[in-house]
């Protein structure tokens, strides 16, 4: 615990300032996060299927350069057809070396990590991203947090048949109606102290709760793969909090909801 704290106390200024900077520094975290997570990932995999790492890590940087030259939309439709295509072309040169698993799981790792984690760049790029963002985190670390409590208070029926049994079926409820919670009083203090949409804190509020129960699945895929690959953390940059993949699961998947339900709000 003592670790942890440190940990957090460390890193989550340094988090909050090049999130909230924009432009190059958000890229440039993002970029250093993506690779970070997908060594962490390919390493994992390699105990079976050895993936393509050079490949992941060079298009990674080409991905997310091009987003901050260009922006999204056929940025990402070209770069993630040229990534499948030099996977292929790598499966043909190196085809006695090279397995079919092992070109799928490139590409695997380089859409669950760097493609989705793109999504936090994309979305704190949008006009109304300086704002939103931050809901990526709060429904992420506020599901963990009243996860945590409410599964260790009241926590009695267990997530069966799932990649994590010691969870709870409260715990999954309570961190979701807690990730609500932190999003609306993130709402509310929007909307009081600064400029914000009309029905900000409602969207708030269901936007964290979409983005917790996605972040859930990303947790829970996150403790698949360890357990199908036979580890128990993906790292162990973070002390206490194991690595980069370990602290980011939630937040890969919850950043595409996030962006995808900003934008809906904000059309409508």
């Amino acid at each position: 615990m003592f670790k942890r704290t440190i940990t957090t106390i460390i890193g989550l200024p340094i988090l909050i300032f090049l999130v909230y900077s924009g432009g190059l520094l958000t890229t440039i975290l993002s970029t250093v996060a993506a690779i970070m997570g997908l060594r962490e990932l390919y390493t994992a995999l390699s105990g079976k299927h050895k993936p393509i790492h050079f490949l992941g890590y060079i298009f990674t940087i080409i991905y997310f350069a091009a987003l901050y030259l260009f922006g999204s939309g056929y940025t990402q439709i070209i770069t993630l057809t040229i990534f499948i295509i030099m996977a292929q072309t790598c499966l043909v040169i190196f085809y006695k070396k090279l397995t079919l698993k092992e070109c799928i799981g490139t590409i695997y790792g380089f859409l669950y990590i760097p493609f989705l984690l793109s999504f936090l760049l994309l979305t704190r790029e949008h006009e109304l991203g300086q704002l939103y963002v931050w809901l990526i985190f709060t429904s992420a670390f506020g599901c963990d947090t009243f996860a945590y409590l409410t599964g260790v208070t009241i926590g009695k029926h267990k997530l069966t048949n799932t990649p994590s049994p010691n969870k709870s079926v409260e715990g999954l409820i309570g961190g979701i109606i807690g990730a609500a919670f932190v999003g609306g009083l993130y709402g509310v203090l929007m909307s009081r102290f600064f400029e914000a949409p009309e029905n900000f804190i409602l969207s708030a509020i269901i936007i964290s709760s979409l983005a917790a129960a996605f972040g859930v699945v990303g947790d829970m895929a996150a403790s698949a793969i360890k357990r199908n690959t036979g580890i128990k953390d993906f790292g162990n940059i973070f002390p206490g909090h194991g690595g980069v993949l370990d602290r980011i699961d939630s937040i890969v998947v919850a950043a595409p909801i996030v962006y995808l339900s900003m934008n809906l709000t904000f059309w409508l």
